[in-house]
């Protein structure tokens, strides 16, 4: 089988990188131009594994894809409809597509407009795309695929050999759920400019997650959304820790679980390059799961109204996590 992988920021580099380790030639990596020259050249680095892996097939040709067998999109949640467009023309009959992107809508999309079976996974590790052909492994961790029988298994054994550890489950959708419950605090550490060991341990920030992510799970579990149980991250258990312990006990606590000091986040990173954000599949999609089921999510619209206003300032300022608290109204009055 042929391995294709589409996007090349933290995720796409870091599977593309260890596959085309594992597999060689069996692996092609589709990226942005300017990607493509750099890694052709260079190769890809993984900060945090110590690996370089060189001799890459790579292009940002999308007719290259029509002898691939299983495709990894890695692009993000709003470029999904114009990837997936992009696609579909060129796909042999057989191709199948794993989605590893942010979100609960991709899988969806994906399958309507290229009409091809879809596999949707979550990614439970976090990368720091640095610049192409340069990543850094800050939160170690493996993948959740959707298990769709023997194909799947083939995709799991094949991601394991390469390193990353799978695991195959039923009803992906409440793993996907659960992992955007924990991705609500993205935009908390995006508007701030905190890192992830930041965020949780400055009293400020740490509660205005806290309330991003338990008005998130109220709203979906009204809904009739059952939340299924990440491995080490499980939504509610994670609120009840970043409030039963102090700033230092989870400062410390943070460095057993292996999350590094310069860990951040992709909206940040968006933020900061001055681009889009993926805040309307994120955040926003729990806004519109309240609207739909007749519920109210002010805190998670209001972070998604100050994202938008800051994607269209010319200039990124942090918000500093006290003032962020004030405009969720979050401080006691």
């Amino acid at each position: 089988m042929r391995y294709g992988v589409i996007g090349l920021g933290a995720v796409g580099s870091m599977i593309g990188g260890l596959l085309t380790d594992t597999l060689k030639k069996d692996v092609l990596l589709i990226g942005k131009p300017y990607q493509v020259d750099i890694i052709q050249k260079k190769g890809i680095e993984i900060a945090g594994l110590n690996k370089k892996i060189k001799n890459i097939q790579v292009t940002s040709d999308f007719s290259e894809i029509k002898n691939l067998d299983v495709i990894f999109l890695c692009v993000k949640s709003q470029d999904t409809e114009t990837v997936a467009n992009q696609m579909k023309k060129y796909l042999k009959k057989t191709a199948l597509i794993v989605s590893l992107q942010n979100g609960v809508r991709n899988r969806e999309t994906i399958h309507k407009i290229t009409g091809k079976t879809v596999l949707a996974g979550v990614v439970l590790f976090n990368a720091v795309y640095q610049e192409p052909g340069k990543v850094n492994l800050t939160i170690k961790g493996g993948i959740l695929l959707e298990n769709n029988g023997e194909i799947a298994e083939r995709i799991s054994n094949v991601l394991n050999r390469a390193g990353i550890k799978t695991i195959l489950v039923d009803n992906i959708n409440g793993f996907l759920w659960s992992k955007l419950i924990l991705n609500l605090q993205i935009a908390v550490t995006a508007l701030t400019g905190q890192t992830i060991k930041e965020s949780i341990t400055n009293e400020d920030s740490r509660n205005i997650i806290i309330e991003t992510m338990r008005e998130g799970i109220k709203t979906v579990e009204k809904s009739g959304i059952h939340l299924k149980k990440l491995p080490g991250a499980d939504p509610k258990k994670t609120i009840k820790r970043l409030e039963r312990y102090n700033s230092l006990s989870l400062k410390i606590g943070s460095i057993f679980i292996g999350v590094k000091k310069d860990a951040r986040n992709s909206m940040w990173q968006s933020l900061s390059r001055r681009r889009p954000t993926e805040i309307d599949y994120i955040n926003g999609e729990i806004v519109n799961l309240a609207k739909k089921n007749n519920l109210k999510a002010p805190i998670n619209m209001k972070l998604v109204e100050l994202v938008k206003q800051v994607e269209k300032k010319p200039e990124f300022k942090n918000i500093k996590p006290i003032e962020l608290k004030k405009s969720l109204g979050l401080t006691k009055q």
